[in-house]
């Protein structure tokens, strides 16, 4: 699901929609068995259900603070979403996988920012990630086609633990996407080596499907000794996760 925010009550139109997704996604069949009625618009889409619902009222600000607080791609959101006036709910379901299904959101989401004036950004519900609208269509448009987009899939904190010369960081997102999400705790390696890392194993995740298993390990060089376990969470996470362990003799990679 994804919510995408207005300044002002948006109008939907389903002839709009369909020239934004064919102008930037040809290959997608023509939507079709289209309901408009007062305040939602649905249409099938190749196999799936897509539901957009119009909400007369903006998203609950508590639900936003954090997100607006974290967000990188998104600097001056606290400002900006706050004045935000009315938003809409989109929802895809159907008979696809994880990954085709959230593609397909993405698509329909930056079709109807498109196709649809005032909108400010989405809210990324999967990952809790804000986005703003053309830096999404950016993903939507020029990397997505070649590569998971995974700046607005995904969100990775890391940092440095306190008093130490390792950092931590965990992911959120990646069991929306059929995976396991990524921890650390300990790593030898800067915040900003261990995003990375994160980056590199959950592309290779999206690409490949779960075949990272208990007990393997991963790394760049035959000195990277890092080893992947399915634990219970340390940062809060409902499911096991892939905790990485940098074990005696591991150099992070820059």
């Amino acid at each position: 699901m994804s919510m995408i925010l207005f300044n002002e009550m948006p109008v939907f139109s389903a002839e709009a929609l369909q020239a934004s997704l064919s102008a930037n996604w040809p290959e997608l069949a023509h939507i079709s068995d289209i309901s408009e009625q007062a305040d939602t618009l649905s249409f099938r889409l190749n196999t799936a259900d897509i539901v957009i619902g119009r909400m007369p009222a903006p998203i609950p600000w508590p639900d936003l603070e954090g997100p607006c607080a974290s967000s990188r791609l998104w600097p001056d959101a606290a400002s900006t979403v706050r004045e935000h006036k009315s938003h809409a709910i989109v929802t895809v379901s159907g008979e696809l996988l994880p990954v085709p299904l959230s593609t397909l959101l993405t698509q329909v989401t930056a079709a109807l920012m498109a196709s649809t004036p005032a909108s400010l950004g989405v809210f990324w519900t999967n990952a809790a990630l804000l986005v703003p609208q053309g830096l999404f269509a950016d993903f939507a448009v020029e990397v997505l086609p070649v590569a998971p987009p995974l700046a607005i899939w995904i969100d990775c904190r890391v940092g440095w633990l306190e008093g130490t010369s390792l950092s931590a960081g965990f992911t959120t997102g990646l069991a929306e996407l059929g995976l396991m999400e990524l921890e650390a705790h300990g790593a030898t390696e800067s915040p900003a080596e261990l995003k990375k890392r994160f980056d590199a194993i959950a592309e290779y995740l999206l690409e490949n499907g779960p075949v990272i298993r208990d007990g393997d390990t991963v790394g760049e060089s035959a000195s990277e000794k890092i080893r992947i376990v399915y634990a219970n969470s340390i940062f809060g996470a409902k499911d096991k996760v892939m905790r990485l362990l940098y074990e005696s003799g591991s150099e992070g990679s820059a």
